[in-house]
């Protein structure tokens, strides 16, 4: 089989993927992030199979989608069907270090390993925790040189007041769906992410954070700056973090708290109009 090579650039997390032939020749979702960095912080072999390794170690999570298995310092993840055997799903990580592996059941690769499959092999959220950041779910705008985060309970509004910034502030969408934060040389980033749900918005950039939003819907439009505990909670209710992983979650803590401790995040009960726009931006200005 034909060997081949896909480098790529996530959140500033660079990764050398190498196969054995069965990379789908369509990007797809990572289109954007194509690089030809010459150096990466992680390697991902990708390889096909028509058999699922046997799982190594103690069992630290099970579902029936994912399973879980740690062995000193390696882990295990087997993806798909896995609730009777972990064996009968599609795809099957082991990680060590900075050295990933991945099986992928070749009877399931019609289209070859597309780049939603690396996604679930590379496991975004769990390289951003290591890497002094966290994966959150929000609407990420960008502003006037800056990012504005919108985060909040699925079908509360994120999209809207992201598209209403677009619409009357001169914003313009980075991702509907999902952004990375990570603080580097000292600073706070928002960072485009493949992720972006049903959106084909997922531009791959760095900016300043300026601000994280909480939003509920309200008849009246009113603002709170959130601190300490409530804006700690705010933002981590909103992360994609490996609960089974103690590691990731003291590492998300941390970031957490250093970003609210930089950044400032508001509670936004707004309506579906201008009006709430034109209240955050006012708030904002006040507090630059």
């Amino acid at each position: 089989m034909t060997e081949q090579l896909r480098l790529l650039e996530m959140a500033g997390i660079r990764v050398r993927v190498e196969s054995d032939g069965g990379l789908s020749e369509d990007p797809g979702i990572l289109a954007d992030y194509l690089t030809e960095a010459e150096k990466w912080d992680y390697v991902l072999r990708a390889v096909q199979s028509d058999a699922m390794p046997e799982p190594e170690g103690t069992e630290v999570y099970s579902s029936a989608a994912l399973r879980v298995y740690r062995q000193g310092e390696a882990q295990m993840r087997f993806h798909g069907e896995v609730q009777t055997d972990p064996r009968g799903g599609h795809i099957c990580v082991r990680q060590q270090g900075r050295q990933i592996e991945a099986v992928f059941r070749h009877a399931k690769l019609q289209q070859g390993i597309t780049s939603k499959l690396l996604l679930t092999a590379l496991d975004l959220p769990h390289l951003l925790t290591n890497h002094g950041g966290f994966l959150l779910h929000a609407s990420f705008i960008e502003y006037e040189g800056g990012a504005i985060l919108f985060t909040a309970p699925s079908e509360t509004g994120k999209s809207t007041q992201a598209q209403l910034w677009c619409d009357h502030a001169g914003a313009a969408l980075v991702n509907g769906d999902r952004a990375a934060v990570r603080i580097m040389d000292g600073q706070v980033l928002a960072c485009g992410t493949p992720y972006s749900g049903s959106s084909p918005v997922r531009r791959n950039v760095k900016l300043p954070l300026r601000a994280i939003v909480l939003l509920s819907q309200a008849p009246v439009n009113q603002i709170t700056k959130l601190r300490g505990l409530r804006a700690f909670r705010a933002v981590l209710e909103g992360c994609t973090v490996n609960v089974w992983d103690r590691s990731d979650v003291e590492l998300a803590t941390r970031t957490v708290t250093e970003v609210i401790g930089q950044v400032p995040v508001y509670h936004l009960a707004c309506t579906p109009d201008v009006r709430a726009v034109e209240l955050l931006k006012q708030t904002m200005e006040v507090e630059k």
